[in-house]
């Protein structure tokens, strides 16, 4: 059985980076995934949110950044794009919005060389399936590949599962708010030979796609992968059938003619369940296929529009969450909380896609500014050698609606891999970890602990 110092069961979002930045501190990193990529939701077509809080500060930097850069770099992102605004519902524009965009296949390569220069070994097209134990230790996890079942052991492991799988198969305790209380699912649809500038037209108009002037909307103009400029950011309420809601949806150019679509829902799924699981694929199919005929019959600039791809899996907005040593409120996210171990920092308003399909809802951060997510919500509660980053958190459940978003994920990440390497290194639990240690480190290493 191959022992490693540091085991990250989970290649998305926040896994990514945790092995990254584990593997950078000298820890030998193995990195289970289940796909045969790496990115996890971020490649299924939207933009990194909340590098940038409200006030236009930068919030997230260190690996996410170096990210951002690689892709810039291969011409795969224009990089942060800003100058869009909020209407906070106060009257005035007075928030900024920023985005990320990048090409998804980018990203996969992007993550993919950057873990193996950091020295990570991969485990792709792999299934965790069980965790050993001894007392509060996890001593080994069980995986399935292609070779059958295969056991692993770490002296630390980093669980970026997205629904807390490790922790839960590990047996510690996790919550969840339940089908029909959690946030509905969606799946990102990629489209072509889509004309943005007469999208907005009918917006503007107040045609077949509505609410300009709703204070959730977010129009922005920017630069463009082909060198030109054009609508980076659209939203607004589409009316796609007679007699039936609109739907609102949110899309997304890196490159003229393309744009990505959050515009489907699926609601009432527990993530955490076969049978929720399967009908919301089949259903979010059958949406996907009705939307675009739709939107061809009756949004202006899409009559010619079509389907590139969909997203790997449904999206999840939440589902299982650990029980950690901390739990971050909805009054914390809000008021800007700051906390002495504060390893990472979160800036996007709390998102909140109704549990019941209807319209989403925001929670802004006060004066657009951000706060710190403290490095007790990473631990879960009686476990001794266990870290988790990314949506499955410790945090209740209207502030997982900021703290999902990815670039918080991302900075999660990046602290978890550093925490995960040094409590290796140093032979001790991560709960007793020297946190001052660790938010050194992290600075060193280029993360935004604290803002002016």
């Amino acid at each position: 059985m191959e022992k490693y110092d540091v085991v990250v069961c989970g290649g998305g979002t926040a896994g990514t980076i945790a092995a990254i930045s584990s593997a950078r501190l000298g820890a030998r990193t193995l990195l289970v995934e289940r796909d045969g990529f790496l990115g996890g939701t971020a490649t299924n077509g939207i933009p990194f949110l909340g590098f940038f809080s409200g006030d236009g500060t930068r919030v997230v930097g260190g690996v996410p950044q170096e990210i951002v850069d690689r892709m810039v770099a291969l011409r795969g992102s224009v990089g942060h794009v800003r100058g869009g605004t909020w209407n906070t519902g106060s009257g005035e524009y007075d928030y900024e919005f920023s985005l990320t965009p990048y090409d998804p296949e980018c990203l996969k390569f992007v993550a993919q060389e950057m873990v193996l220069e950091a020295g990570v070994e991969l485990m792709f097209q792999s299934v965790l399936i069980s965790a050993q134990l001894e007392g509060n230790k996890v001593l080994s996890i069980e995986t399935m590949t292609p070779e059958g079942r295969q056991e692993v052991e770490a002296n630390v492991f980093v669980d970026t599962t997205g629904d807390a799988m490790l922790t839960w198969l590990a047996g510690f305790p996790t919550e969840m708010r339940g089908r029909g209380n959690m946030q509905n699912v969606t799946h990102i649809i990629r489209v072509a030979n889509v004309d943005s500038d007469r999208m907005v037209e009918c917006l503007k108009a107040d045609g077949a796609i509505k609410g300009l002037w709703d204070w959730h909307i977010r129009l922005t103009r920017g630069p463009l992968l082909n060198g030109e400029e054009g609508f980076v950011h659209v939203a607004g309420h589409a009316e796609l059938w007679e007699g039936k809601p609109p739907l609102t949806f949110t899309g997304v150019s890196w490159r003229k003619e393309e744009m990505s679509f959050n515009i489907t829902r699926t609601t009432e799924v527990d993530p955490t369940k076969a049978e929720d699981i399967n009908r919301a694929e089949i259903n979010e199919r059958r949406n996907v296929a009705a939307v675009i005929e739709a939107m061809r019959e009756r949004v202006p600039g899409l009559e010619k529009a079509y389907l590139v791809s969909t997203s790997t899996r449904v999206g999840i907005r939440e589902g299982r969450r650990i029980r950690g040593l901390y739990a971050l409120t909805e009054q914390e996210v809000i008021g800007r909380g700051e906390f002495r171990d504060g390893i990472a920092r979160g800036a996007y308003p709390i998102d909140i896609h109704d549990p019941k399909g209807g319209k989403t809802q925001f929670g802004f951060i006060k004066e657009g500014g951000s706060y710190a997510v403290p490095y007790r919500c990473l631990i879960p509660e009686g476990s001794e050698n266990l870290l988790v980053a990314g949506r499955c958190v410790s945090t209740t459940g209207k502030a997982l609606g900021s703290v999902r978003l990815m670039a918080c994920c991302m900075a999660l990440g990046q602290a978890a891999g550093a925490a995960a390497a040094l409590a290796s290194q140093e032979r001790t639990s991560p709960m007793k970890l020297d946190v001052d240690r660790l938010r050194t480190r992290l600075l060193k290493d280029g993360a935004i602990l604290e803002v002016s």
